[in-house]
């Protein structure tokens, strides 16, 4: 089904005058109601998908919004579409610059619209969540890759094609993160290389893959030979031409070894109703204003820890970080807290109500062989995830964050650090206070290894098959998800802000 109607436009009813490239009318002619392209710049795939939504405005009643990456890009989209409808002897009348307005109310934001006489529209707006909220129907996402707040853009025009209508996603790479690439990647688009079959069907979707040497061969005037001596930069000409996603470089944890470790057995919510088999221990990277509080809980089976639960608390005052925090702090064997400048305060807490339990790191000691502290969690967390010794939940904030810490030379040796990241946020919605992350989750997970290094005598319990006996009976965990649920409603009405609602973040 392409569409509430069924009908869906073929390339076959345009007159001459429109020329099209093979690629191009295969892009068209493709039925699939979604419909993905990783695809070299400058080939015309925004040129079909223009054609593709004036065919079907013209054949029926219908509506389709284009969110591009900028306001410029937006009206382009429109003009040439105008243009086009004018060469197959459409008509329709153009207001370039309406205001947008949506539930919440008039904004600055500005739309441009063809309108048709049988009541179709295509609106283009530049690409934000609330525009992208804006109007029920089918939807383009044009040059995705390039989107900010691509999960939370993604997430609201998923709720506007629900109802049957068609979704349009096509973009250059631009890094191996953001939403475009984790779609590519589910239909093994990321790889360099084209799919056989080409396009590539997965469930509803249907996956196009042209790069310029693929568009060359069908009719497109490239020069690869020009193009590349212009870029005198292979990794961006393959990016740009070559549909390479470039990697992440000088990263500590490898985007391979991350991937590797990822899994769907690892959760970042505690599964409902579970009850752990092996011994829980934690880590906690401390924060208050800009950056996050993070706390990550793995579940140590045999010799492989287990992610059950990432918590992660923006803005929240200390004593009510220890609120929600200290439960799960006594689930534990043991939690490794980051008492480095003000962490010593939420350590100060935890070490009172949690006895025995809680474990104060400062990172800028050093450990029993002198070494960093810092230096001493890196190296663990990489050696962990090399022997295959962790899972963790596939997540692009998380994948961002680990990817985050560099090893950078001094003159006193190595340190390892990473740059202040703005987080996006999956949620749909309009209005959002900006989220920052400084590799919480990095260093939240280097404690938690830490903290089941620091125990060796509860693991060998757990190999043996004997008991361990932990502060908070079994089960305890649903009705402390309850409270961090409840402790959440309170906060968001004193004006704090969390990546979800809900103390438990996706």
């Amino acid at each position: 089904m392409s569409g509430p109607s069924g009908f869906h436009p073929s390339s076959g009813s345009l007159p001459p005058v429109i020329q099209l490239r093979p690629y191009q009318q295969r892009w068209i002619d493709d039925g699939a109601r979604f419909k993905l392209a990783v695809k070299s710049a400058r080939i015309g795939f925004s040129f079909g998908t223009g054609i593709e939504s004036l065919l079907d405005c013209i054949e029926r009643p219908t509506t389709w919004t284009v969110l591009s990456a900028s306001k410029a890009q937006s009206v382009e989209f429109v003009d040439l579409a105008q243009k086009n409808l004018k060469a197959i002897g459409g008509v329709a009348e153009l207001y370039p610059e309406e205001p947008f307005a949506d539930i919440e109310g008039l904004t600055s934001i500005t739309q441009t619209r063809l309108q048709f006489p049988n009541g179709s529209r295509l609106i283009a707006l530049p690409a934000n969540p609330r525009t992208a909220r804006g109007y029920p129907g089918n939807a383009i996402l044009d040059e995705f890759a390039h989107h900010q707040d691509s999960h939370a853009i993604f997430a609201a025009v998923a709720r506007q094609v629900a109802l049957g209508h068609k979704l349009r996603v096509l973009s250059t790479p631009n890094g191996e993160t953001g939403k475009f690439f984790e779609l590519a990647k589910d239909l093994g688009l990321t790889l360099g290389v084209a799919p056989s079959p080409n396009p590539v069907l997965k469930q509803a979707w249907s996956g196009h893959w042209v790069d310029i040497h693929l568009a060359i061969q069908e009719g497109c005037p490239i020069s690869v030979e020009e193009m590349r001596d212009l870029f005198k930069d292979e990794e961006m000409f393959g990016q740009e031409f070559l549909c390479v996603f470039v990697q992440a470089r000088g990263a500590w944890l490898p985007l391979e070894l991350i991937a590797n470790a990822e899994h769907d057995g690892a959760t970042i919510d505690w599964p409902a109703g579970y009850e752990p088999v092996g011994p829980l221990f934690a880590g906690i990277d401390v924060a208050r204003d800009h950056d996050a509080t993070v706390m990550w809980i793995d579940e140590l089976v045999g010799d492989v820890a287990w992610t059950r639960a990432i918590i992660v608390l923006h803005g929240t005052p200390f004593p009510e970080q220890h609120d929600i925090l200290a439960p799960l702090v006594r689930m534990t064997t043991r939690t490794c807290i980051d008492s480095t400048g003000m962490g010593v305060a939420l350590y100060d807490y935890l070490n009172k109500s949690c006895p025995g339990t809680a474990m104060g790191i400062n990172f800028a000691g050093t450990n029993d062989q002198g070494v960093k502290l810092k230096t001493d969690l890196a190296v663990r967390i990489k050696k962990n995830f090399e022997s295959a010794k962790s899972r963790i939940p596939r997540h692009p904030a998380i994948r961002q964050e680990l990817m985050a810490i560099k090893r950078e030379a001094t003159a006193t040796g190595v340190r390892f650090d990473a740059p202040r990241i703005e987080i996006e946020s999956p949620v749909a919605g309009a209005k959002k206070q900006k989220v920052y992350g400084h590799a919480d989750r990095f260093w939240a997970k280097a404690l938690a290894d830490l903290a089941a290094a620091s125990a060796p005598a509860a693991v060998a319990a757990v190999e043996q098959g004997e008991g361990v006996v932990r502060p908070e009976r079994r089960g305890m965990m649903s009705e402390i998800t309850r409270i961090g649920q409840t402790t959440h409603d309170v906060l968001v009405d004193q004006g704090v802000v969390h990546e979800r609602r809900s103390v438990w973040p996706r």
